[in-house]
């Protein structure tokens, strides 16, 4: 029998793209939508697994998201790539830190942990005592590996010509930001029965996935469920959902998912 411990428990904080939705100055039919699926933060999850609550990604909406959705305390966090709507929100992390009297642990590749200590220089070489701010504790992402016991596979994609890393955990796969997977990348996804990739707009793009290549992947990695993430305001949620399969559709801002 599962324990509730084991049961992976995944929101949704944000299913939207860098500008969000709806964006600055925009008057267009989904920016003045009162539908509540239509208004989309920038992407970031929240997990509850093994006894450990975590996140992939905190992006500059992260404090409205930890409010909205009862988030009380993080104790790692999983970088994909490091645009501002992916770690914009790690300085927010510090109030955890106060509250709770722990580091956060940071897991990223190389490359992204080099950006972050260069973009948050002060969070790795700090002023004197006072100041209030985070206190990271970061880890190399150069293969597999385990936090707190559970276990995490990275998944290289590509996101234009940048390569950044989605992640599995058993069978929950989340791919953000993706404009291309490799073959190899293809094979470490089999098997995944909730697969959470993003989708931009109709209109192709130079580096994210178009809503008809999003489900031509989906189609190919074979989820029992797949979501899309990281939509731009061309998107109209419900309209968008009644021309998908059942089993392809669009998240939502506090989508709740278990498994």
């Amino acid at each position: 029998m599962t324990s509730s411990e084991d049961t992976l428990r995944v929101i949704i904080l944000g299913s939207g793209t860098s500008a969000g939705v709806p964006t600055l100055g925009c008057r267009c039919r989904v920016c003045r939508s009162s539908d509540p699926r239509n208004k989309r933060m920038r992407s970031c999850a929240y997990i509850e697994h093994c006894g450990s609550r975590f996140l992939i990604d905190c992006g500059t909406d992260f404090r409205t998201q930890a409010l909205a959705n009862g988030v009380e305390d993080v104790d790692f966090v999983l970088i994909t790539h490091t645009h501002a709507d992916h770690i914009g929100g790690l300085d927010d992390l510090r109030a955890f830190n106060m509250v709770h009297g722990h580091p956060i642990d940071l897991y990223a590749t190389p490359e992204s942990l080099a950006e972050i200590r260069k973009r948050f220089a002060y969070c790795f070489a700090p002023p004197p005592p006072g100041g209030g701010i985070p206190e990271f504790v970061v880890h190399e992402i150069n293969g597999n590996f385990e936090v707190r016991g559970i276990p995490i596979q990275p998944v290289p994609v590509f996101h234009g010509r940048m390569p950044i890393v989605g992640f599995r955990i058993g069978s929950f796969a989340w791919l953000t930001d993706v404009s291309f997977i490799p073959e190899t990348s293809y094979n470490l996804l089999v098997g995944v029965r909730i697969l959470v990739t993003s989708a931009l707009r109709h209109r192709p793009h130079p580096t994210h996935m178009s809503l008809t290549e999003a489900v031509e992947v989906a189609r190919r990695i074979g989820a029992e469920q797949t979501y899309f993430i990281h939509m731009c305001h061309d998107l109209d949620h419900e309209e968008t959902n009644a021309q998908l399969p059942p089993n392809i559709q669009l998240a939502y801002d506090g989508l709740r998912l278990e498994l």
